[in-house]
């Protein structure tokens, strides 16, 4: 077995509460690899409504920002557009009208010009989301083949539907001011089987393999009723369903409730990134069994937009990069971190023709650094006083990373990592903040290479803060 050992010790603020703690050791059993990351597995959702803000005049400020996510993870950022906005839109390229029910928004040429924009800066497969509510299978099919036409061979998915199990409740949040119109008096998971049934046929018959995309079928927002209907969805359309969606946030329900120490505290709790997150591998289970991926379609600290001074602070970075490490652990194929144009929990915003990064972006940087493509999870253990977790992976090449999640208001923390003989220099990138709370101010250094000493590589974590620590393979 080999093993990396990381020795944390507090040097300033205790970790536990202001009191003087121990050195906490953290192993790396390189000898147990488990689950590569699948590849490409960080994407990023995004409502229809926002289409028109972010391929606008901001895209080459959105591409180069996300770009720099897509370099450290050595894969594609897969987009995945509809969300809430795609039930209560139709295609619509002349604009005529009346609308149907319960329709609010227009997608034409201009919004998928806007959509192929943004997927050929970024080189990265898109995922549609049909409007399931209406039953007008037509017009998505319709929408199916004019997006096919202007992405080619990057529409990777088409999602039918979106919360089906919230279909007959309307909600308003904010900010910015969002109203989900009720779409349904009464809907059950039977009458979602019907309905999704008959836009597999649909659109199974009117786009012909091989080209067709992946039909996706789920997308619930989490009632345990609905995850069961899907065996028998699969079993009626054999050979037609592509893929199984979800939905996963950190906390639950829009009317959150408490102030905004009470939510970054509820965020950083092991219940909302780790637990919550294994939550999924029932679901994993059944898309697996039916050799299916399941793609976490929209990921975020909180639903409704987020949670005002939780999930725009540092807080939601720190729970954003240990939940994407534990929805690989689970057995998840694809995650992609939900936002629209000024979102509470966007990871970045709109500066005129510019996009600046926010706290979440950092947490999806931190996760995209210490698990590029290919690499496996290796078992990490923690010993010894200290609130600091870790995850760590390893290349094919020997390359050892691990990331170091500080949630604390410790102004230092040293870390010797006893590397033993022929070990190479590391390279340590941080990520900090002031504070949690912070919402700006937040510190990407530079990175910094520090080579062993005494058989280990000393290293300053800061905290609240997100590290990574690369150490290559022995020499030789």
């Amino acid at each position: 077995m080999a093993v990396v050992v990381l020795v944390l010790a507090a040097t300033a603020a205790a970790l536990s509460g202001g009191r003087q703690g121990g050195p906490t050791r953290v192993a790396v059993d390189t000898g147990s690899p488990g689950r590569a990351v699948p590849a490409p597995f960080l994407g990023l959702s995004m409502e229809w409504t926002s289409l028109a803000s972010y391929g606008g005049p901001a895209r080459p400020g959105i591409v180069a920002l996300l770009r720099r996510l897509e370099a450290p993870a050595g894969a594609p950022l897969p987009l995945r557009i509809g969300g809430a906005s795609g039930e209560e839109s139709w295609w619509n390229p002349s604009h005529r009208g009346p609308r149907p029910p319960g329709v609010r928004h227009d997608i034409d040429p201009a919004s998928l010009a806007a959509l192929a924009g943004l997927a050929r800066g970024l080189d990265a497969p898109v995922t549609m989301g049909l409007n399931l509510q209406d039953g007008d299978d037509r017009n998505a099919l319709a929408l199916a083949r004019a997006a096919q036409r202007r992405l080619g061979g990057r529409l990777e998915g088409l999602e039918i539907g979106n919360e089906p199990d919230l279909y007959t409740a309307a909600r308003t949040f904010g900010p910015p001011a969002v109203r989900r119109l009720r779409k349904r008096v009464r809907y059950t998971p039977a009458d979602y089987v019907r309905d999704a049934g008959r836009y597999l046929d649909a659109l199974a018959a009117g786009l012909p393999a091989p080209s067709r995309p992946r039909l996706v079928i789920g997308g619930f927002a989490g009632s345990p009723a609905w995850p069961p209907t899907l065996p028998r969805l699969i079993a009626r359309h054999p050979g037609t369903v592509g893929a199984i969606a979800a939905h996963r946030y950190g906390l639950s329900g829009c009317e959150l409730g408490g102030d905004a120490d009470s939510s970054r505290a509820k965020l950083l709790a092991t219940q909302a990134s780790r637990e919550r997150m294994a939550g999924l591998e029932p679901l994993v289970a059944i898309a697996h069994a039916h050799r299916l991926p399941l793609w976490v379609a929209e990921l975020n600290s909180a639903p409704c937009g987020g949670a005002p001074g939780a999930s725009d602070s540092f807080a939601a970075a720190l729970w954003l990069t240990d939940a994407l490490f534990a929805l690989v652990r689970a057995g998840v194929d694809r995650a992609a971190v939900q936002t629209f144009d000024g979102a509470v929990y966007a990871p970045f915003a709109r500066r005129g023709g510019e996009a600046v990064a926010r706290p979440p972006f950092f947490g999806m940087l931190a996760f995209a650094r210490a698990a590029p493509r290919g690499t496996r999870l290796v078992p990490v253990r923690i010993a010894g006083g200290g609130r600091v977790r870790a995850w760590a992976t390893e290349a094919r090449d020997g390359t050892v990373r691990v990331a170091l999640i500080a949630g604390v208001d410790a102004r230092s923390v040293r870390v010797r990592i006893a590397t033993g003989p022929g070990r190479p220099c590391a390279t340590v990138r941080v990520t900090s903040a002031p504070a949690l709370a912070a919402r700006a101010g937040i510190a990407d250094r530079a990175p910094r290479t520090v080579c062993p000493r005494g058989g280990a590589v000393p290293v300053e974590v800061p905290g609240p803060s997100l590290s990574v620590v690369t150490l290559p393979a022995r020499a030789g």
